[in-house]
């Protein structure tokens, strides 16, 4: 069973080993270019560096989001091309039919393309991840939060369990649609996308314990990261203070702005300072002084980074268990 299991998936593993060699050939010589390019960019550099890093970072932008474009679609290319035809083929040929009529049971056929597959899916997904993460930590540190979407989900250990989420939710579709391979692919990504969103926006903010900090507008307005925003509109002139969160953290939401008891800083108070004699943040920040204005912050702090990649990793390989579960459950249902 296991060199029959080599066989069917030779030519595709095959076919993977030799693209991973060429991406790593091609990461390891650009990427060593890149990485000597930004020290010499450091040490010549002498009062404005944040122009030559800024330029650095262009150089290379639009090449590291298309690589990061290859590497996020990665994991539902595997559940597509692997995961989908894996048992949907033998269906459409009906060769399912001398394969579980051997002394092999079908259980035991499914356990050996199933480990054989999600094998193949978690390396390919792990070496292209850790090529792209290493190619692209020098870019990353310019101008990338690693909690962005889509650097969170291209880097580190992530790309291991959605490559293994996808595959073996396309073997289930593929065994519940049978003689639908085409049908069974689209199923893969129409349902592999929806999870993504969902996990991005609903359960990876909820994880982990988030933090809040509240910062004093009128005091830490030049020292703190603020964002002020002055607009009109039909009931007059509005303002907005957008607060970052500390460096390298995850800014999850804001508080609206308060005053010194807590209470909503009325607009009115806003609306006069803005139609005084306010030509900049700080003149703003001196005019609501008296009113102790404070915007609470809630984020994520960059230690959690790692914990977050353990914790969304197992979430995604535990529901590659549940549809392995799945697919043991349903085979036992066709015997013809």
């Amino acid at each position: 069973m296991i060199w029959l299991t080599w066989r069917q998936l030779r030519p595709t593993l095959i076919t993977a080993a030799v693209l991973l060699g060429a991406a790593a050939v091609y990461f390891v010589i650009t990427g060593e270019h890149i990485r000597h390019t930004y020290s010499s960019d450091l040490s010549t550099c002498q009062s404005d560096c944040k122009h030559v890093l800024d330029d650095f970072a262009g150089s290379y932008q639009n090449l590291r989001a298309l690589i990061q474009l290859v590497v996020q679609a990665m994991p539902a290319l595997i559940g597509i091309f692997w995961g989908a035809p894996l048992i949907a083929v033998e269906f459409e040929r009906g060769t399912h039919r001398m394969a579980w009529n051997q002394s092999v049971t079908p259980a035991r056929w499914l356990a050996f393309k199933l480990a054989g597959g999600a094998l193949a899916s978690a390396v390919t997904a792990g070496i292209l991840s850790l090529l792209f993460t290493w190619w692209a930590r020098p870019q990353d540190k310019i101008d990338a939060s690693p909690f962005d979407w889509n650097v969170f989900g291209t880097r580190d250990i992530t790309p291991v369990g959605y490559a293994l989420f996808a595959f073996m939710l396309g073997a289930l579709l593929g065994l519940v649609t049978r003689k639908g391979v085409l049908t069974a692919m689209a199923l893969t990504v129409a349902v592999y996308v929806g999870v993504q969103v969902v996990v991005a926006t609903q359960i990876r903010p909820n994880i982990m314990p988030a933090h809040t900090t509240s910062v004093s507008v009128d005091a830490q307005l030049l020292s703190h990261p603020v964002e002020t925003t002055i607009t009109g509109s039909p009931s007059g002139p509005t303002v907005t203070f957008k607060v970052s969160a500390p460096a390298g953290s995850w800014k999850l939401s804001q508080t609206p702005v308060v005053d010194g008891s807590g209470a909503k800083l009325p607009m009115s108070a806003v609306q006069n300072c803005i139609e005084g004699p306010v030509q900049s943040q700080s003149d703003l920040a001196n005019c609501l002084a008296p009113y102790n204005p404070h915007v609470g912050v809630r984020y994520e702090p960059a230690s959690d980074f790692w914990p977050l990649q353990w914790y969304e990793t197992g979430i995604y390989i535990a529901l590659a268990g549940v549809l392995a579960g799945l697919c043991f459950w349903r085979i036992r249902r066709h015997r013809d």
